[in-house]
């Protein structure tokens, strides 16, 4: 997988641009020989036809999986292509313009080459009271003709319509915009993924953090748990995870425990992803020796963005004063913690050190207050306000 420096989609080559070309210049060439009468220009013409179609469908499916399964379209690019749509809005306006403009230009003052007349002297124009204001009429009343047919005929005369449509928008509102695979009670072995890129930049930056998995059945499950200090973040946690469809809409499960101390109460607050069968790499990689023990995959530069890297702040990050931020690796070796430290410096140009913690094979990721305002920059988007204290603001 290559490592992305920046959040615009670089767009494979895709064969789909010729082959429409080719489609268009069929569809365009056969219609103008069946309009003639050529031989086999009706079948020629159906097949182009039937090639712009297939052109559209496969084209706009490789859109849809770029934007929802592979994450390609990142909040830059929904940008980007918002503003191009209005762009193109405007180029139509502006197209309208200059035709508007070209006709009271010459009408209005008509040059010497057309005689100083408008219209030119030999061409016979529509009366604009007549067809043209005939056109006009139809264009318009037939949106409102057709919107008193829909709420006169559907919503008035069949009012149990009306109250069955007011159930499902309901009801669809209710519903998480998810994958078919995400619903509750499917088997493991059916959710195949592919997984949105929020929720894979979410949990790689929580198994970096206090975040864990487990192995349920034939799939893999992610488990996430805070204290009762930290309620805002695991809400906003739980939000973000079961809009995205990959867990139940109940709220995080309380736990009340008692813990070492007279009186001495422990509130905290848990909940899990569905199970996923194609989660099971991800267990594998995380999890090599033990169930209990984390390690740090060789892949992680690969996956840790900004959003995964506010999640692992969120999780273990401490603020130390004119110092920078601490990351709580220690149960990371050696060689794990240099791995975190090289992505770090590489992919988001960061001054980072290694330290000791005073206990055995145990060490702590600082980031440098030298590159505290460009860590900011790039993880504050994210970074829940009841904890952006983990930064010091």
């Amino acid at each position: 997988m290559s490592l992305h420096y920046h959040p615009y989609h670089i767009v494979t080559p895709s064969p789909w641009p010729a082959f429409g070309s080719l489609s268009a210049l069929v569809t365009a060439m056969s219609a103008v020989a069946f309009f003639h009468g050529y031989l086999f220009g009706d079948l020629m013409l159906i097949i182009g036809i039937i090639m712009l179609g297939i052109t559209m469908a496969v084209w706009w499916r490789d859109v849809i999986r770029e934007a929802t399964f592979q994450g390609h379209h990142t909040l830059e690019v929904q940008t980007g292509l918002k503003q191009g749509f209005i762009l193109f809005i405007v180029s139509e306006a502006l197209l309208f313009f200059s035709l508007f403009w070209a006709f009271f230009h010459n009408s209005l003052s008509p040059s010497v080459e057309l005689g100083a007349v408008w219209p030119p002297v030999g061409i016979e124009v529509l009366n604009p009271w007549q067809v043209p204001l005939l056109n006009t009429i139809i264009l318009l009343s037939s949106g409102i003709i057709c919107q008193k047919w829909i709420f006169q005929d559907l919503f008035i005369k069949l009012p149990n319509l009306y109250a069955l449509f007011e159930k499902e928008i309901s009801l669809l509102e209710e519903m998480p915009k998810t994958l078919p695979f995400n619903t509750f009670k499917i088997p493991s072995l059916k959710r195949i993924g592919p997984h949105n890129k929020d929720i894979m930049d979410i949990v790689i930056g929580s198994l970096l953090g206090d975040g864990t998995m487990e192995r349920d059945g034939n799939g893999s499950r992610f488990a996430f748990y805070q204290e009762d200090k930290n309620k805002e973040y695991i809400f906003w946690l739980h939000s973000r995870i079961s809009d995205l469809g990959y867990c139940k809409l109940d709220k995080p499960k309380l736990l009340i425990r008692k813990s070492s101390g007279i009186n001495s109460i422990r509130i905290s607050y848990r909940f899990r992803t569905f199970t996923y069968s194609s989660w099971n790499w991800i267990y594998s990689a995380f999890y090599i020796t033990s169930p209990g023990r984390k390690v740090i995959p060789e892949f992680i530069g690969d996956y840790l963005t900004p959003l995964s890297l506010a999640i692992w702040i969120m999780d273990d990050g401490c603020y130390i004063k004119n110092r920078g931020i601490k990351f709580s690796s220690n149960c990371f070796t050696l060689k794990e913690v240099n791995l975190l430290k090289a992505v770090l410096r590489n992919k988001f140009n960061l001054e980072v050190s290694i330290h000791k913690t005073g206990v055995v094979n145990q060490y702590n990721i600082y980031i440098l207050k030298s590159s505290l305002s460009r860590l900011r920059d790039l993880t504050i988007p994210y970074i829940v306000p009841t904890m952006r204290y983990k930064l010091g603001l």
